[in-house]
């Protein structure tokens, strides 16, 4: 007697380790929680995780005995299902996790806010700590897209503005010292804004031109808090003072021009922008978008070579990426132009086919990304 698979709704209470989940599962607000074919490691973290978001109940595949010994389902890849189920237990753990790596980001500021020492021994483990994210398989920039649909606090922002920096560094082959300065740099840039008045970061009005100014301060102000400490270097603090400042002369606090800007805040600027952009388009622009406007938009702002090492690689990272389209189809991207970021080639999940959204219908477009 041969057995075919069959899926079934079971409460989550019923959960048990080794079972495997038969379908994505979506939090109300359209976010992956697991994908289909996870396999459950730990029943009480998912269990956990599930019961956060209220769902109670989730589809998972048993074996049902059939007459026949004619096999009835396809076989997967034993070794596709390990990466598969390798990467998803690597988003749930970071998931896990997120809470407690803002915890200590906030923590350290509120220390360099009060002028309390900070020996070079806690800053080296405190940045050793944030950069084991680079050994998990899981895109960092997927991993950024899934912090900013849960939180868009200034330390997060702080957070993933040094991941992309970091990541920038790398691609652009910095060495090994440069990028843990780098990346302690970026994570410093926005800490004087916890000087500014209350309020003037949230409000939601336009902000008059006084207020505009209080705001640009931030960057003295933060160059300031980390004057103190002898064990932070002068790259870092001249990164801090620099990285609004723009390749035209247009930024601030020093109009600097081109290479007179030092090369972290070049990079800081790039990756700056990126998720400040991504963050206030939030549920009207995709990624995909942002990088489009960034290449036309921002060319005279920031670092044409660094801006397109970044646009060049950045690409790749969102291949295999699910997505819904504007017809609610929901597919993987398998290619993405050049020229044409927002424009990729899309696999279909519901016929296989694969669609140029440069060349299809001109209204098909992609809304959001599944997470």
């Amino acid at each position: 007697m041969a057995t075919e698979l069959k899926i079934i709704q079971i409460p989550i209470t019923q959960l048990e380790k080794n079972m495997v989940i038969a379908a994505d599962i979506i939090d109300p607000q359209g976010r992956m929680l697991i994908a289909k074919e996870y396999e459950v490691k730990s029943s009480n973290r998912v269990r956990d995780l599930l019961d956060k978001y209220t769902i109670k109940s989730i589809p998972v595949y048993v074996h049902q005995t059939n007459s026949s010994d004619k096999e009835v389902f396809p076989i997967p890849d034993a070794k596709d299902m390990s990466l598969i189920n390798a990467l998803d237990e690597e988003i749930i753990t970071f998931k896990e996790s997120f809470s407690s790596i803002k915890e200590r980001i906030t923590t350290d500021f509120q220390h360099i806010l009060e002028g309390k020492e900070l020996s070079i021994h806690t800053l080296k483990e405190r940045t050793n700590n944030h950069l084991k994210i680079f050994n998990l398989r899981t895109n960092i920039f997927q991993l950024i897209e899934f912090m900013r649909t849960i939180d868009q606090s200034l330390y997060t922002h702080c957070y993933q503005v040094a991941l992309t920096s970091y990541t920038i560094g790398k691609w652009m082959r910095l060495p090994k010292n440069d990028l843990e300065e780098l990346f302690l740099a970026a994570l410093l840039t926005d800490l004087g804004k916890l000087q500014l008045p209350k309020g003037l970061l949230s409000k939601k009005d336009s902000l008059t031109a006084t207020e505009k100014i209080e705001i640009q301060k931030h960057a003295i102000y933060s160059y300031h808090l980390i004057k103190p400490y002898p064990n932070i270097s002068h790259k870092i603090k001249q990164a801090v003072l620099t990285h609004h400042e723009q390749i035209d002369g247009k930024g601030y606090p020093l109009s600097l021009k081109a290479l007179d800007i030092p090369l972290y805040s070049r990079i800081i600027a790039i990756a700056d922008t990126y998720n400040t952009l991504i963050t206030k388009s939030y549920g009207t622009f995709t990624v995909f978008d942002v990088l489009k406007i960034m290449e036309t938009s921002y060319k005279s702002a920031l670092d044409l070579n660094i801006l397109y090492t970044f646009l060049k690689h950045i690409g790749h990272c969102f291949i295999g990426q699910k997505i819904r389209l504007s017809n609610e189809e929901i597919g993987e991207i398998v290619f993405i132009h050049n020229k044409q970021f927002n424009k990729p080639l899309v696999k279909l999940f519901s016929t296989n086919k694969v669609i140029d959204l440069n060349t299809y219908q001109s209204s098909l477009k992609i809304t959001r990304l599944v997470l």
